[in-house]
C-alpha cells in the first residue's frame, strides 16, 4: 500500500475519532451516528490491517 495513501486513510480517521469524541461528549446524537457509520466504512474499505484494527478500537468505545 502506498505511504500516502496510508497517511490520508490515517488523517481521515483521525479527524472522524476526534468529532465521534467530540458528539459523545456533547450528546449530539447525530454526528456521533454519522461518525460511527464513517469508521465503520473506513474499517471495512481500508486494505491496511493496522487501521482496521484502530477503527475496531475506536468503535468498541462507543458500541456496545
Amino acid at each position: 500500500m502506498n505511504a500516502q495513501i496510508r497517511a490520508t486513510e490515517f488523517r481521515i480517521f483521525s479527524e472522524v475519532h476526534s468529532e465521534l469524541r467530540h458528539a459523545m461528549n456533547t450528546h449530539d446524537r447525530r454526528t456521533a451516528w454519522l461518525a460511527i457509520e464513517e469508521l465503520r466504512g473506513i474499517q471495512e474499505h481500508t486494505e491496511w490491517g493496522a487501521l482496521r484494527a484502530r477503527c475496531a478500537a475506536a468503535l468498541s468505545e462507543y458500541v456496545h
